[in-house]
């Protein structure tokens, strides 16, 4: 993958939390926790599936509890890139 991974990889995953989340776009930034983001379980499991259905990595819940979004693209993007 190119340099440029990590960028793409947090458009996919903001766009998601904008699209399928409702979440403000204000609010998407990379440096928002992503239990902020995901306010309840339900959306944590929701975007689980969803990250794994776009872009074919799977995650646990609990890494979406503990991250920024930063942090949770960049390790998304890590394991893109080690395909």
């Amino acid at each position: 993958m190119t340099a440029s991974a990590p960028e793409s990889v947090l458009d996919v995953i903001s766009e998601l939390l904008v699209d399928k989340f409702e979440v403000p776009p204000e609010e998407v930034r990379g440096s928002a926790p992503m239990s902020d983001l995901l306010i309840d379980s339900l959306m944590i499991v929701e975007m689980a599936i969803a990250v794994h259905e776009t872009l074919g990595v799977k995650v646990e819940e609990e890494e979406l509890r503990a991250a920024t979004l930063a942090e949770f693209a960049a390790s998304v993007g890590e394991r893109l890139a080690d395909r």
